[in-house]
């Protein structure tokens, strides 16, 4: 069986239709010029400050888990490994904070990471980090119970959508469908449209 990915996870808290449209529908998002920018920007300057910081003795990169337990698979950019024997998971972003912490998206991705590395290696993970290159700031992320059951939650109900295939209700923010590639033909898309046209016509 093939089983959903920490992005996916990641994509869900953002927007369920994302995952609806590739698990679904097997409807792939459009690599854009900003996507492949993210994948060949690899700076690990950050890695200086927080190898001593954490009294990292390992540094794991590019760790693929899977989770028959978890039902989940995920490659993590790093894994710091420190003399305390904590491993702690920090990924990179090319884009921003929010407010000064990490966005709600990448700290349920970080917190799928942090599952997968408990079943993995029968530790617990505390914390995570992300490193947002544009603005080259690095987030710690608490890595809660709370936060793990709500990851836990999003694996369930992804895995529900796939069976049923039935569409997710939706409620986001439109300002996320700006630059999102499927806003062409989604719903939300559509729905906003509508009401627009709906006001300007009586």
């Amino acid at each position: 069986m093939k089983y959903i990915t920490a992005v996916d996870v990641r994509d869900y808290a953002f927007c369920p239709m994302k995952v609806y449209y590739v698990n679904v529908l097997h409807i792939y998002e459009r690599t854009t010029e900003a996507m492949e920018l993210g994948r060949e920007i690899h700076d690990e300057k950050f890695l200086k400050h927080l190898i001593p910081m954490l009294k990292a003795v390992r540094v794991l990169r590019d760790v693929e888990i899977t989770s028959r337990k978890l039902k989940l698979t995920g490659k993590i950019d790093y894994v710091f490994v420190t003399k305390f024997n904590e491993y702690i998971p920090a990924d990179m972003k090319w884009s921003d904070p929010e407010y000064g912490v990490a966005q709600k998206q990448h700290r349920m991705q970080i917190a799928a990471y942090g599952l997968l590395i408990e079943d993995a290696y029968r530790v617990v993970v505390k914390r995570g980090f992300i490193h947002y290159s544009r603005a080259g700031k690095t987030v710690a992320i608490p890595i809660t119970d709370s936060l793990k059951e709500e990851v836990k939650e999003a694996i369930k109900k992804i895995y529900g959508m796939i069976r049923s295939g039935e569409e997710p209700r939706i409620r986001v923010n439109m300002k996320k469908c700006e630059n999102c590639n499927y806003k062409a033909y989604c719903k939300a898309e559509v729905e906003r449209k509508t009401l627009k046209l709906e006001r300007i016509v009586p």
